[in-house]
């Protein structure tokens, strides 16, 4: 007897976890699906100031909180001055907009991941001179400096997107898709280029950085499973799969000081030779970067080598 279709899809439950084509997955029916999708739209999607807000906890701070890097602006229709009946101004916001740089942030968790990746490197020699296990050292290492990585080329991304908002359109860099052989890292120089008023010296110098930024976070966020050939690790006398090498403290500690670097280096020129629409940004970059300049001046010595100073 051929078992009835129907039967099935009613024994399948919310969550419930089947072979697909081949491939296990979740299969959410319509009911569950309805939910999460309310319970996300609380909490992920964009809030207008007129929408019904929930009720507000006992003793409520109130007002808008504003933190570093968030900027409030107020779109057309966004205030309401007009007279109440005894004649006193009344002023009311029917909407705002905010707007936060991430491009500090991203430098803040590069720098705590190269800490980390720091601390594993003492551990992994530690072990390895006393002919210890390494196995578990070597992978502290690779996913500590996979993750500064990452954080320092997301760091050139968010100030890409800071740039581009604080521009006048003449100075925005078009990126046409399907354009063959035009890297990501390519559009990026572009942008802060004309966003910092880099010259040709300086852009060149900045796109070459942003290769190798680029080139190890591809590694990373696009990687491949396939064998090949392996490469002595740089502190160890042992043969290791090649990103295993790649993704060494040593690296890691030059491509963060990069990105910290540009964080000094781009404001600075801008200042100097820049639109005047891109000085707040320069401004907040300074601010907000000091802590981090010292602290990597701590612990690590210079930041900018006297030719980049």
């Amino acid at each position: 007897m051929r078992p009835n279709p129907s039967l099935k899809r009613r024994r399948a439950s919310a969550g419930s976890v089947r072979l697909v084509r081949g491939l296990w997955g979740i299969i959410a029916d319509q009911p569950y699906a309805a939910c999460l999708r309310a319970r996300l739209s609380s909490n992920v999607r964009p809030q207008r100031t007129h929408m019904a807000a929930p009720e507000p906890p006992k003793n409520p701070p109130g007002g808008i909180h504003i933190s570093r890097g968030v900027a409030l602006r107020i779109p057309a229709g966004g205030l309401q001055i007009s007279l109440d009946e005894s004649g006193e101004v009344k002023v009311q916001f029917k909407e705002i907009h905010l707007r936060l740089d991430t491009s500090t942030e991203w430098l803040e968790i590069a720098m705590e991941r190269l800490a980390d990746c720091d601390a594993a490197q003492t551990a992994l020699l530690a072990a390895y001179a006393a002919n210890e296990e390494v196995g578990d050292h070597i992978h502290r290492v690779l996913k500590a400096s996979m993750q500064a990585i990452v954080a320092s080329a997301t760091f050139f991304e968010a100030l890409y997107a800071a740039a581009r908002d604080h521009l006048p359109p003449n100075r925005v860099v078009r990126t046409p898709d399907g354009r063959p052989g035009r890297s990501r890292e390519a559009y990026v120089t572009e942008q802060l280029k004309q966003a910092f008023g880099l010259k040709k010296k300086g852009t060149t110098q900045l796109r070459s950085v942003l290769g190798e930024i680029y080139r190890f976070r591809d590694e990373t966020v696009h990687p491949q499973a396939s064998f090949g050939p392996p490469a002595w690790h740089p502190d160890l006398r042992l043969l290791v799969e090649r990103r295993v090498a790649m993704f060494s403290f040593s690296n890691t500690k030059l491509l963060v000081r990069a990105a910290l670097a540009y964080c000094k280096i781009l404001p600075e020129v801008a200042k100097k030779q820049g639109p005047k629409e891109i000085k707040a940004l320069a401004d907040y970059l300074l601010t907000s970067g000091e802590p981090l300049f010292q602290r990597w001046e701590a612990k690590y010595g210079p930041l900018l080598d006297e030719a980049a100073a």
